[in-house]
């Protein structure tokens, strides 16, 4: 019998929120970091980095003016900033959006 073992990649940022951003190389888009502590943010994933996509193929450079995204059960409004793969790594967090 060869080896045998279970193993997982623990995907999660050093501050634990996740990247949702446009990346260096243009038109590849990451939803990364996520953990397990963004599954109750699931619904809101889809709608965030699409409206990343469509303003950074639009023109508006996302990464020196941040877009926004509506939350629409909430109606808070979430700065895409605070997920940039360009920020600085958070002190605290509170990453969970609902």
């Amino acid at each position: 019998m060869g080896p045998t073992g279970i193993a997982v990649l623990y995907d999660v940022c050093s501050d634990w929120v996740p990247i949702y951003d446009c990346s260096d190389l243009g038109g590849y888009y990451m939803a990364i970091g996520t953990s397990g502590n963004q599954f109750k943010n699931a619904p809101m994933v889809g709608p965030i980095v699409a409206t990343i996509i469509e303003a950074c193929e639009g023109g508006p450079d996302h990464d020196a003016d941040p877009v926004t995204v509506d939350c629409p059960l909430t109606g808070h409004v979430i700065n895409l900033g605070h997920f940039s793969r360009l920020r600085p790594v958070h002190a605290t967090t509170n990453s969970v959006l609902g």
